[in-house]
């Protein structure tokens, strides 16, 4: 017995000594691994600091040299060499922690090279120009530099993160090896002890060597989460008590160890308007009423300041599916947010920038064009009684309107383009009839093709008779700018429009071709003539004259309706303009059309008023004054004067009249005020309504909607169109007459 004893005894002290001694080296290896894939993690967690620093310290370089440019503190150039420097070693650093990886090396040389250029710009623009608004306008180059260089580095931290995910899972996949290892060693232990009670002492110490180097291996895992640079936090819900790690108490600048509280110590440091929100939102999270747990809130440092703090975390449940455990991590984003607020505050800047030039645009609009109708309206009356002035004096006419046509041209151009830049444009909705657009801009450019002696052609087959819906009035601004740089570019020949009905992808649209035998554009040009103040030749601008808007701004309007304008043309050769414009269209039969358009509107104006009709005018400037009241006195119309809006509402109480012409912008009273107290009285005394006409310089966007908005019946931009004026006059002295 004794000998099998022994024997027994030898066998199992084989057998054990086999399997303890398979599970020390077992238990060893795993561990030298852990060692190994803890270092990979510190280095890990140091590679994202110091990319996260690399960021930094491109923002601050830039916000440094921009400080320096706009304020010459040399503080700022200081600050911008110091960072420069910590950017290069930023850089050494980043560039022997990933020495291992080849994907990440390539990616920081690339950075290097682009922050040497960024480095340069930055330098260059601060040397460029004495004046600091305008070094700091050239920053499209240095943004590119500091775009690619954050997009590189975010892709090394991406890589970097996915490499920190991995190397934890793996330690948590060999630490369940190792709690696997231990229950078996354990088991095998006890079987042993229980047969072998000699050899339990020799197993315990095992035990226990084993039981210290997993501590050790916690140890260094705690630290690798430490690392991030997040405060780690765990809070029991069952007992109130809460873990903070150190590098909790750290980011709110409190040197002081891990240990265990309350959640009052997370509390008592909530911004006071904070504090009842991020309380709710924990509760709504509890109640499984938010699927994540993610909120931004701010959290007192201990120098004074506020942080503000983007917290994440889960919750641990227990079998009933209760939260018995809460989890998480806080991170600082102060400078994130600073930034985003930096940039809201810069967007704000922008937009009262862009209000003031609005405001500008109004006031010089209002300014140019009150005279303007006076000179463009004298032009217009001595046009029109030409044949009555000596033959010396008619070209001298020709020329004003010419003249003042041209003027008229150039400032809504320059005004509609700054509409379009700054998306205030509208387009208007309207039915019309497009042979009666196509009639008018045909009237006004077989003129100016005659005097060229140019043959000029418009055909519109199998449009007659429809009406169509769109904006008219820039539909005939294109039109006209098209045309106008035909004839204007060709000496000879012809200049040929041909408009068509088509269906481009399923869609009725009119197409409009303009083709002449100009001068011609070459291909390299072809896109220029597109690009606002450009034409495609210095020479062709000092000979032909032009903005360069014409073209930029017809392509706009074309594109803002859903069409298109495309260019076929080459030197010598002439030039072929193609306009596509979707329509809607309603088959619709008018009735013959009267010729002589305007003799017979003035013969209607003149049958519709009574004797005792009186039209109101409402005008401060005097050279207005005479040239509307000539157009009144020639249609045989009665009118009084007032040249404020308060002396405009004092006449209409003293007087019976018909219509009103009422100017906006005038001193005591501006227009809208007098129409709003006009339209007051009114319905105070049930009196018939008198129709309002606005005549307003500004002719913005919104000033239309001003106008009818305060009560004005009608609304007409100045300069002040005659036959516009006139089409008014009738059409609202006519329902006077009907209502009276």
């Amino acid at each position: 017995m004794r000998n099998e004893f022994i024997r027994n005894s030898v066998l199992f002290s084989v057998i054990l000594l086999v399997c303890m001694g398979a599970l020390g080296y077992f238990l060893v290896s795993e561990n030298k691994k852990l060692a190994k894939i803890d270092d990979r993690v510190d280095r890990t967690h140091a590679v994202i600091n110091e990319a996260h620093a690399l960021s930094n310290l491109i923002e601050i370089m830039l916000s440094s040299q921009r400080g320096y440019i706009i304020t010459k503190n040399p503080d700022f150039l200081e600050h911008y060499k110091e960072n420069k420097i910590n950017l290069s070693e930023n850089l050494a650093q980043l560039t022997n922690l990933v020495s291992d990886n080849p994907a990440q090396i390539s990616r920081l040389s690339e950075i290097r090279n682009l922050s040497n250029s960024f480095a340069t710009q930055l330098e260059e623009r601060a040397q460029k120009s004495a004046n600091s608004v305008d070094a700091l306008t050239d920053t499209e180059l240095i943004d590119s530099l500091r775009d690619d260089m954050v997009r590189i580095n975010n892709a090394l931290i991406e890589e970097e993160y996915e490499l920190l995910n991995e190397r934890v899972q793996e330690v948590q996949h060999k630490k369940d090896q190792y709690y696997a290892t231990l229950v078996i060693g354990g088991l095998t232990g006890t079987v042993i002890l229980l047969i072998f009670n000699t050899f339990l002492m020799r197993s315990q110490n095992k035990r226990g060597k084993l039981e210290t180097t997993l501590k050790d291996s916690e140890e260094r895992f705690k630290l690798a989460v430490e690392g991030t640079q997040d405060g780690i936090f765990d809070w029991d819900i069952r007992t109130g008590e809460v873990f903070f790690s150190r590098q909790y108490w750290a980011l709110l600048g409190e040197d002081r160890e891990a240990f265990y509280g309350t959640y009052e110590d997370f509390a008592a440091r909530l911004h006071p308007e904070d504090k009842d929100k991020v309380e709710e939102y924990v509760q709504l999270y509890l109640s499984d009423q938010l699927s994540e747990y993610s909120n931004v809130f701010r959290m007192r440092h201990e120098s004074g300041r506020w942080l503000w703090i983007n917290a994440r975390a889960k919750t641990i449940l227990d079998k009933h599916g209760k939260p018995v455990r809460m989890v998480g991590a806080h991170t600082d984003i102060t400078a994130s947010r600073e930034y985003q607020e930096k940039l809201k505050e810069e967007k704000q800047q922008a937009q009262e920038a862009n209000r003031a030039k609005s405001d500008f645009l109004a006031h010089m609009s209002h300014e140019i064009r009150t005279p303007l109708t006076t000179i463009s309206g004298i032009a217009s009356l001595l046009d029109g009684k030409r044949e009555n002035l000596p033959e010396k004096l008619q070209p001298l006419t020709r020329t004003l309107v010419s003249s003042s046509s041209s003027l008229k041209d150039l400032i809504t151009d320059i005004l509609d383009f700054s509409k379009i830049e700054s998306g205030e444009i509208e387009l208007e909705d309207d039915a019309f009839e497009l042979v009666i657009l196509f009639e008018e801009v045909i009237s006004m450019m077989a003129m100016r093709a005659n005097e060229k002696g140019i043959e000029f052609k418009f055909t519109y087959d199998g449009l007659e008779n429809v009406v169509f819906y769109g904006d008219k009035v820039r539909i005939r601004q294109i039109l006209i700018n098209l045309i106008n740089n035909a004839v204007k570019f060709t000496e000879n020949g012809h200049v040929h429009v041909a408009a068509v009905k088509k269906n481009l992808n399923g869609q009725d649209a009119i197409e409009i071709e303009f083709e002449d035998t100009g001068i011609g554009i070459s291909e390299d040009n072809i896109d220029v003539i597109f690009e606002r103040f450009k034409q495609a030749d210095s020479s062709v601008s000092r000979k032909y004259g032009g903005t360069g808007l014409g073209l930029p701004i017809s392509k706009n309007l074309a594109e803002l309706m859903g069409g298109d304008i495309v260019v076929k043309s080459a030197i010598g050769k002439g030039s072929t303009f193609i306009l596509t414009l979707p329509v809607r269209e309603q088959a619709y039969h008018i009735e013959q059309r009267e010729p002589d358009l305007k003799d017979k509107i003035d013969d209607k104006i003149r049958s519709t008023i009574k004797g005792e009709d009186k039209v109101l005018l409402v005008e401060d400037y005097e050279g207005n004054i005479v040239v509307l009241g000539h157009i009144l006195e020639d249609l045989n119309i009665t009118y009084n004067v007032a040249k404020t809006g308060l002396e405009a509402v004092n006449s209409w109480k003293d007087h019976h009249y018909a219509l009103v012409l009422m100017d906006i912008q005038m001193p005591e009273m501006d227009g809208f005020t007098a129409t709003k107290s006009i339209r007051k009285m009114e319905d105070e005394k049930g009196l018939q309504r008198t129709p309002i006409i606005g005549m307003t310089a500004h002719a913005l966007v919104g000033d239309k909607d001003k106008c009818i908005e305060s009560g004005m019946d009608a609304y007409l931009p100045k300069p002040i169109v005659e036959n516009d004026l006139k089409e008014l006059l009738f059409k609202y002295l006519n329902q006077y007459k009907e209502a009276a």
